[in-house]
């Protein structure tokens, strides 16, 4: 695999990387400049000459990758002096550490609201895991639609196993075509004890029928208020599909900037319906 492939494939996965790129040289060196590496916590992909500089790189690129940091590094290299090696000459690196997304959102419908939240979440900074339970629906998505790689979509099938396998702390949003499969999808996201935020589209009436509904079922009163519904930012106001989109992941991003006024809901006389997450 070329640092090319690498870095894409590592992207997809969520994990963190380092490009090391050979700016410059004076005299000689093992490679030209502009070659490139990429090192991960457990690879490392092509190569930029080997020797005791690969070596090196791949030691500081880790140092980097341990301090889960952005960062953009420069440094120059003597080899004869610094590494004892043959070629003579001078090398400038420069190392650029990409940590990983740690900004996970699993959203649960292909509906308007649906689409147009993922078409916002596709340009942040986040891995986003996007599911409906009509198979002809994710199809079409698929086929329509291109998907960036921190972006996928499959068929969900079973609400308690989909939601068991995601990673901890995610944010959750639930807006599917069917008010049973959305109480489903809320009842498995609340008994875990490790998610940032839960949240479900429909109006204020649907909410207070799905608390209640929650409380029969035995949840706590701390699990119920865990529960985010309405959804989104009330200085963000509308009812069309985008316009709410874009309320929902205004509160998304406020929350993972650590906002914590950013969970409140909506302000009264504005609804989120449900209306809207049907394709």
């Amino acid at each position: 695999m070329n640092w090319a492939e690498a870095i894409s494939r590592l992207h997809a996965d969520g994990c963190s990387l380092v490009i090391v790129t050979i700016l410059s040289v004076e005299g000689s060196s093992p490679r030209a400049t502009q070659t490139k590496m990429v090192v991960s916590e457990n690879g490392i992909y092509d190569t930029i000459g080997g020797g005791n500089l690969e070596f090196r790189a791949i030691s500081k690129a880790r140092d980097l990758l341990a301090a889960a940091t952005p960062a953009v590094v420069r440094e120059w290299v003597t080899l004869g002096m610094d590494l004892t090696q043959c070629c003579g000459g001078r090398v400038e690196l420069l190392y650029e550490c990409l940590p990983a997304r740690n900004f996970d959102i699993v959203v649960f419908g292909a509906g308007h609201v649906g689409k147009a939240l993922v078409k916002i979440l596709s340009d942040l900074p986040c891995r986003v895991r996007w599911m409906d339970s009509r198979s002809e629906v994710v199809d079409r998505v698929r086929q329509e639609q291109k998907l960036p790689s921190s972006v996928r979509i499959r068929h969900l099938k079973r609400p308690d196993v989909e939601v068991e396998e995601c990673g901890p702390n995610a944010y959750y949003l639930v807006m599917t075509h069917s008010h049973e499969l959305d109480l489903e999808l809320v009842q498995a996201i609340l008994s875990r004890s490790d998610i940032h935020y839960c949240g479900l589209i429909g109006s204020k009436s649907k909410a207070a029928k799905f608390r209640n509904r929650l409380k029969r079922k035995q949840f706590s009163e701390q699990e119920i208020a865990r529960l985010i519904s309405p959804i989104g930012l009330s200085e963000v106001p509308g009812k069309r599909p985008m316009e709410v989109a874009v309320s929902v992941a205004a509160q998304l991003i406020a929350l993972h900037h650590g906002r914590s006024s950013a969970a409140a809901p909506v302000r009264s006389g504005t609804v989120r319906t449900a209306g809207h997450a049907g394709a």
